[in-house]
């Protein structure tokens, strides 16, 4: 066999090139003839080339087993066509001279011959099922039942049945099944029988078999069960469906009442604050009256204390200098006397002693004006002290009002510039609104612009040294985001970067 297919190969190579040499040579002459020019050194080849391709790839996707029939039917055709043409390069017609076109026609149809052989071959080796093969039905068939071999032929040709020996098979299936019911029911089986008895009949046109046919209402039965299942499946997978639907209605409807709780909260949050803020002005401005009384009390204390002093003193003066003067007097009184006395010896002694107990009585004066001056000084400075308190006291309290002006003033001019800051906001947010409805933009557009307004809007509010270069986008937290488009955090997060993205491309809150 191997010396065979050996010998099959070169002999039908051999042919392959005797064959396209000997009709490159007639197409040639006859393209030059038919006026072709230049192109006729290459037609030939064409034609030959295209034998080739088509034989070539039929029988490649033969052995692959995926056949395309229209393949060969085109090697067909141009085999054909090369023949004609052959046989029309002679001098004289295929109907002058009928011997030369059949000469030119043998080699074309010995190539043809051994590449039906070929695939022939590699069909029956792979035992493939090919329509133009399996599907043949045996001539002697259709001589003994040509009717019945046609309701057969038409049946495998209507259903893609490829197998003549299956369709024999059903044929037999279905004759046996006839017979059994005839044996079961008597002559009039087809009326006896019933309509599940009789489907591999009703069924035949259609290509089943008589196991198929019969097989078709637990098929049925099972379909419908399982569209019911899948029908039920549906039901149940639509009604989790409406229950998710409604816990996600109510899951937002409670975040948005905790929402308004917290709103509500952070309300009372502030009116708290307010209250305690204006609750502590209403002490300082109490602290302040009190301040003002003390200062005042202290003031008229100090000049109560002075006054009491200087009289005090002016008592203890005048009451020295009358002391001093009648001692003055008492003593030029004694001392008149201590000279009278003393121009009379014998009352001498009793003057100088009248005038050592005067000098004691003034030493004694002295002391006791001593020690009076010194209480005066003592009150003196207590006063001075008491001064020197209070005018601390009023400093501190007149700065302490100064600070409190200040940072009223501070206070004051910051609520300006925030009112000027949410005036201009307000104005810059009209002006955006207006170019994004001229612009036409999306809801999730306005959305976006909107966090970016509020986060251009927030790095602007920082004072100038801490102000960094690049707006944060976290100066605007999920929360007020939310809250101001209405929407969840999840949402608001991807607004906020969004708005990020729009920023870092140049977006500055003017236009859209």
């Amino acid at each position: 066999m191997r010396a065979l297919i050996i010998a099959t190969v070169i002999c039908a190579a051999v042919i392959a090139s005797i064959g396209f040499v000997g009709s490159y040579d007639a197409l040639c002459g006859l393209a030059q003839k038919k006026g072709f020019g230049d192109y006729s050194y290459v037609f030939p080849v064409g034609i030959d080339a295209g034998i080739i391709a088509m034989y070539a790839l039929d029988l490649i996707l033969v052995w692959r087993r995926m056949a395309k029939p229209v393949l060969r039917l085109f090697a067909h055709v141009l085999t054909l066509a090369t023949i004609a043409f052959n046989a029309n390069a002679g001098e004289r017609t295929p109907a002058e001279d009928p011997l030369a076109a059949a000469m030119h026609g043998v080699l074309p149809l010995l190539f043809v011959a051994v590449v039906e052989a070929a695939r022939h071959l590699i069909i029956k080796t792979n035992q493939l099922s090919m329509a133009a093969e399996s599907d043949r039905v045996p001539l002697q068939r259709w001589i003994l039942a040509p009717w019945r071999t046609w309701s057969l032929y038409r049946r495998m040709k209507l259903w893609e049945i490829t197998s003549y020996a299956q369709m024999v098979a059903m044929e037999k299936d279905r004759t046996v099944y006839r017979a059994w019911l005839q044996h079961k029911h008597g002559r009039r089986w087809k009326r006896k029988a019933d309509a599940e008895a009789l489907l591999p009949f009703t069924m035949a046109p259609f290509g089943l078999s008589v196991a198929a046919a019969l097989a078709l209402p637990q098929e049925q039965k099972e379909a419908e069960a399982n569209r019911t299942a899948a029908e039920l499946d549906r039901s149940v997978a639509a009604a989790e469906r409406e229950e998710q639907r409604k816990l996600d209605t109510e899951e937002r409807d409670a975040n948005a009442q905790i929402r308004r709780m917290e709103i509500a909260a952070t309300v009372t949050t502030a009116e708290h604050r307010i209250t305690a803020e204006t609750t502590a002005a209403g002490a300082e401005a109490r602290a302040n009256e009190a301040a003002a009384e003390a200062e005042a009390t202290a003031a008229e204390a100090t000049a109560k204390a002075e006054a009491e002093t200087a009289a005090h003193t002016a008592r203890l003066t005048a009451e020295a200098t009358r002391r001093q003067a009648e001692r003055t007097a008492s003593a030029a009184e004694r001392a008149a006397e201590a000279e009278e006395k003393a121009q009379q010896n014998a009352a001498e002694l009793e003057a100088l002693a009248r005038a050592e107990a005067a000098r004691r009585s003034a030493a004694e004066d002295r002391k006791r004006t001593a020690d009076a001056t010194a209480e005066a000084d003592a009150r003196e400075r207590k006063a001075a002290e008491d001064r020197r308190i209070t005018a601390e006291a009023n400093r501190i309290v007149q700065e302490e009002l100064a600070a409190a002006a200040e940072a009223a003033t501070r206070a004051a001019e910051a609520e300006r510039q925030k009112a000027e800051q949410r005036e201009a906001a307000e104005r810059a947010e009209l002006a955006a609104q207006e170019a994004e409805d001229l612009a036409r933009l999306t809801t999730r557009e306005r959305a976006e612009r909107k966090v970016a307004r509020m986060i251009l809007a927030a790095h602007a509010a920082l004072p100038a040294d801490q102000r960094p270069e690049r707006p944060d986008m976290y100066a605007v937290s999920l929360e007020h985001a939310g809250a101001a488009l209405g929407v969840s955090r999840t949402v608001a997060g991807e607004r906020r970067q969004a708005a990020m993205d729009l920023i870092d491309a140049g977006y500055t809150g003017q236009g859209v």
